[in-house]
């Protein structure tokens, strides 16, 4: 297993303050409208984009990148009447086990006005050697980075690195404009063991970081004619025709499933997913279907969007376009985030999209974070399942979002006696939750009452 996210927190970002995000192979978060779904996952764009080690404005407010600017912008990331937002994660890597930093922590604390700057950042990891320190708590989790918080006013920020020498930790100024751990690996000398393990840390963080993808077809921009060298599926799917075809070539076993489930998904008879061929060597596609050929220009929204979507978890993460580097080069496992992850789609195929998710994960090569507001597709989970969804709530009083794990919302048995979950959202039942500890129904259910 590669390196991979473990953790969100979301420390004091837009609706959240000290709330935390479990990460595993399948996450899905669910709640009302405006509980705050969206915001946690702006969290987890903002750190994938600070990850490319670019200028902050230019990686959250920029319009010439591909993905456009972030969700209300660099300053919509603070909560209101705040100029500072704070984010971290937690990223494990079991192959460093035993000779290296595997479970890194890092937080960065960022200042929007009057220009937004870094005023703080740490990287902290747990290593299978013990330092030697008076301080316990330092013995096994090493502080690899840290920088105090300031003024964030000159430019720089000051910070101090772990070199392995006893009481001789380096410390220099660093740029303030982007993350301090994408500068690190370029200031250690790299002589010792010990500096070399801190840039893997380092770049651990960063690779991971940069794989999370935000897969959002948008339909019409689909139904064009693409090179057919574009192969990285980009995050509107507009290329989705070229990527067909590549998976076609490189994964013959994959392209047949992609049929199957085209199949399933529509009334009428689909025989073929087909490529058109321009002169120009573009490319559109096709499906066979009752004896003609329908180009993308003709399907409907839900079909694209579907196609889209399957394919990217067909593949497990593989050939999406991930701005300038491929995850798989630093050994990191792609991240995939698919908001309302049933849009367009009859509720019939809900467990057709849920089973195509807990596939993709099987081999625990990619992992998937989904919204959604199915009832069916909720209803399709199993009781294991229920341990891979996170529930959004915000307080009407403070106005903060909270995120809790669907097993320990208080009353979970009782709740679950009731019915499926898909019903249970419907009525209103989670929101308004049961006696806090009444396991009685769920007790007589199981035969123990």
């Amino acid at each position: 297993m590669s390196a991979r996210l473990l953790q969100l927190r979301l420390t004091s970002f837009k609706t959240f303050r000290d709330a935390l995000l479990p990460l595993g192979d399948m996450t899905l978060l669910i709640g009302r409208n405006s509980s705050g779904k969206s915001n946690a996952l702006d969290g987890l764009e903002v750190l994938s984009r600070l990850a490319e080690g670019g200028d902050i404005v230019d990686s959250l407010d920029s319009r010439r990148v591909d993905e456009g600017p972030l969700r209300g912008g660099i300053a919509g990331c603070p909560p209101h009447g705040a100029d500072i937002f704070q984010l971290g994660c937690q990223v494990l890597n079991p192959e460093r086990v035993g000779n290296a930093y595997f479970l890194i922590e890092f937080d960065v604390e960022i200042r929007v006005r009057p220009e937004p700057q870094i005023i703080s950042e740490s990287l902290r990891a747990f290593s299978g050697k013990l330092r030697n320190t008076r301080d316990p708590s330092g013995r096994a989790l090493h502080t690899l980075l840290h920088a105090e918080r300031s003024s964030g006013s000159s430019g720089s920020i000051e910070a101090t690195w772990y070199n392995g020498r006893r009481g001789r930790d380096p410390k220099a100024a660093f740029r303030s404009s982007r993350l301090l751990t994408a500068q690190l690996p370029l200031r250690l000398e790299l002589t010792t063991e010990t500096e070399r393990h801190v840039a893997t840390a380092a770049q651990d963080v960063l690779h991971t970081l940069r794989g999370v993808f935000h897969l959002d077809p948008v339909p019409h921009l689909m139904r064009q004619y693409v090179p057919s060298r574009d192969i990285r599926l980009r995050r509107t799917a507009e290329n989705i025709s070229a990527v067909v075809e590549h998976l076609k070539q490189v994964d013959p076993t994959a392209y047949e499933r992609l049929l199957r489930h085209a199949q399933a998904l529509v009334d009428h008879d689909i025989s073929g997913i087909e490529l058109i061929r321009s002169e120009l060597d573009d490319l559109m596609l096709a499906l066979r279907e009752d004896g003609a050929t329908t180009p993308a220009r003709e399907m409907s929204d839900g079909l694209l969007r579907f196609i889209a979507i399957a394919t990217a978890l067909l593949r497990q993460g593989m050939d999406l376009d991930l701005s300038r580097r491929d995850p798989a080069d630093g050994g990191a496992t792609p991240l995939l985030v698919i908001e309302e992850l049933e849009n367009g789609l009859h509720p019939s195929q809900a467990s057709q999209l849920l089973r195509l998710v807990k596939s993709a994960t099987e081999e625990r090569t990619a992992q998937i974070v989904f919204t959604t507001h199915s009832p069916a597709l909720l209803s399709a989970l199993s009781q294991e399942d229920h341990r891979s969804v996170v529930v959004t709530t915000r307080d009407r009083a403070t106005g903060l979002s909270h995120l809790t794990k669907l097993p320990d919302l208080p009353g979970y048995p009782s709740l679950m006696a009731q019915g499926d979950l898909g019903a249970i959202i419907t009525s209103g039942l989670l929101e308004q939750g049961p006696p806090e500890n009444d396991h009685t129904e769920f007790d007589r259910l199981m035969g123990l009452g």
